[in-house]
């Protein structure tokens, strides 16, 4: 092959292997030319496009693996750089490459996170906060945990305070009634020789209040007596700790219907129902109210009740009245045994009197006829 399709062979050993090829080829076909000659026409046609298409494809072979081995850069074999690393596959110094292990010849790196931004903590108590320091490369070298911001009042540790990344620590903030009330920002570092990593965590302290209220409630308009009624509450803490409280019902100043042991987070919503069971009380008009005792130490107890709305209680079909002791009227009321012993007494003093006034008529008449037998 000559002129501009002769193929420019850089790499020795591919030279070599194609003129091998073509040495293979030719013997091969003088070995096999007296046997071609004996052969027609055709058949002898038949053999040279094999062959051309033979050579054809040795040569192209060795042009392919010319140009492969021209798009690979030479290995590195010397100085203190992995011949089997990629160049520039160190990752930067606040950047983490994924699957990186930190082996190698990297320098030492790593990174520091909270497990949050802020923390809203009341005078006096203790908060949690986890953060984690991750290698990104190098061989791993201890890192101390330090702390720089805190407000007067306020102790931080962290456990563990130093270890070799990858690892998790947990940080304990601790309040007292010194600590000023506000927002503060406190500086976390981790330190590793002269490689130093921070973070920063917004501390918001406020005060103890102790304030639950009962946000809305509501009840259906009308409801049988007998049936079950659901009465629909919201409560909400808006202090600054853990409450516990308790949700009653009322109906006409009767308590129908509570929910004890009930637990509410500062600035949490309680969404809750109870449920007043109606038999034995009388058909009629009755004002529902749902309340919150005042927890310990609260101050406004305005708003710890609020009015559900007004229900008619209706007799059942084909039964009679029954006394109840939470009636709509408005006056006081009074059982029917209450009322029987009054009448009874009432009856007694009048007998009483009766008896008293039938004597003394008696007597008054005695006396008058004595005297005008005497005359």
């Amino acid at each position: 092959m000559t002129g501009k399709y002769r193929p420019q062979f850089r790499n020795v050993t591919s030279w070599r292997v194609v003129s091998e090829s073509l040495r293979r080829q030719i013997h091969h076909s003088r070995t096999h030319r007296s046997r071609v000659e004996l052969l027609s026409p055709k058949v002898s046609l038949l053999a040279c496009v094999l062959l051309a298409i033979s050579l054809f494809v040795t040569i192209d072979h060795g042009l392919f693996e010319q140009e492969l081995d021209s798009q690979f850069l030479p290995k590195l074999t010397t100085g203190n750089v992995d011949a089997n690393r990629p160049i520039n596959t160190c990752p930067p110094t606040n950047s983490i490459v994924k699957g990186h292990h930190g082996l190698g010849n990297c320098p030492f790196n790593f990174t520091l996170a909270l497990g949050q931004e802020g923390v809203i903590q009341v005078q006096g108590s203790s908060s949690l906060v986890q953060l984690s320091v991750s290698l990104v490369s190098g061989l791993s070298t201890p890192v101390t945990l330090t702390v720089q911001g805190m407000p007067a009042g306020t102790q931080i540790q962290f456990a563990p305070e130093s270890a070799r990344p990858s690892f998790s620590s947990i940080m304990t903030i601790t309040t007292s009634g010194a600590t000023p009330l506000g927002q503060f920002d406190i500086i976390i570092f981790a330190t590793s020789g002269g490689l130093v990593k921070s973070a920063i965590l917004s501390l918001m302290i406020v005060p103890i209040v102790h304030d639950i209220a009962v946000v809305s409630a509501t009840v259906q308009g009308t409801a049988t007596v007998g049936n079950v009624v659901s009465i629909n509450a919201t409560v909400g803490n808006y202090g600054s700790v853990l409450e516990e409280f308790e949700l009653r019902a009322y109906a006409n100043a009767s308590l129908v219907a509570r929910l004890s042991m009930l637990r509410l987070a500062p600035s949490a919503i309680y969404v809750g129902r109870l449920t007043w069971n109606t038999t034995g009380f009388s058909p009629g008009g009755y004002r529902v109210l749902v309340a919150v005792p005042p927890v310990q130490g609260e101050l406004n107890s305005l708003d710890n009740s609020r009015d559900a709305g007004r229900i008619l209680l209706t007799q059942a079909p084909g039964s009679t009245p029954s006394p109840s002791p939470a009636a709509s009227g408005g006056g006081q009321v009074f059982n029917y045994g209450r009322q029987l012993a009054i009448i009874a007494a009432i009856a007694e003093v009048a007998v009483v009197i009766l008896v008293v006034l039938r004597r003394k008529g008696k007597g008054s008449t005695g006396d008058a006829s004595i005297g005008s037998r005497k005359i």
